[in-house]
């Protein structure tokens, strides 16, 4: 009996398991031109502050890492 109601709860977790799967790996709708441009440059936006950030970290905290070279 209680292995049968296991095997129920581990098919209803499975069932919710693939149904938020296949939400987030969904593919998204066709965008127009100017949406694509504009995420396009969102992600080249992206990019750039990110770089700028770990030119900076290294930068103001590069000294840290040499620390244990000899």
């Amino acid at each position: 009996m209680r292995k049968e109601q296991l095997a129920e709860v581990i098919d209803l977790e499975d069932e919710e398991i693939r149904r938020l799967w296949s939400a987030l790996i969904e593919k998204d709708e066709e965008l127009s031109a100017g949406e694509q441009i504009g995420k396009y440059i969102q992600y080249g936006i992206l990019a750039f502050d990110g770089m700028m950030i770990l030119r900076k970290l290294k930068n103001r905290y590069g000294s840290l890492l040499n620390i244990f070279k000899r």
